[in-house]
């Protein structure tokens, strides 16, 4: 990889922690802000709002403008079609065993509201991370499946599911 590839990909890498870490300021001015009206967490809450409207958002804008469509043909021919959908099975089995660990807690007695809060935070992430993993199922896989497969390979495909009960 040549200085200035490597140095683009460093950036890249970087912008993304730098999204993070405003994601985390986000979330951090709406826990201070439950705690009560602190004036400091009222002004992150307007920063973060800026952040995702002024530096998210844009990001967002150019990896489907440049990013995405530069790396097609190489994840068609060299990757996983697929991997996206795996990496965000296991995001949604790492949070689902935190909240299954935190539910135990509370259901043998724990009441810590912090536990509770956190446990309610994991819940809200499943639900959110479901739901886009569920819509990239719905309006790619299914949508190519009824194009692109017969009848039966659609059998084939959904069969072993419904044998295990999954609708």
């Amino acid at each position: 990889m040549t200085p200035s590839a490597d140095a683009l990909t460093q950036g890249y890498i970087r912008e993304h922690d730098q999204l993070g870490a405003g994601l985390a300021a986000l979330t951090d001015a709406l826990d201070r802000l439950v705690q009560g009206a602190d004036p400091a967490a009222v002004r992150a809450l307007g920063e973060s709002r800026r952040f995702l409207r002024d530096v998210f958002v844009p990001h967002a804008e150019w990896e489907e403008l440049t990013f995405y469509p530069a790396l097609a043909d190489l994840v068609r021919t060299h990757g996983d079609p697929n991997a996206a959908m795996y990496i965000d099975h296991r995001e949604i089995l790492r949070r689902i065993e935190g909240f299954v660990a935190l539910a135990g807690r509370i259901e043998a007695g724990e009441r810590d509201p912090a536990l509770i809060d956190r446990a309610r935070i994991l819940a809200y992430q499943i639900q959110a991370l479901v739901e886009a993993h569920e819509k990239k199922e719905e309006e790619i896989h299914v949508a190519l499946m009824r194009r692109h497969l017969s009848d039966r390979e659609q059998v084939r495909a959904l069969s072993l599911g419904d044998q295990l009960g999954h609708d």
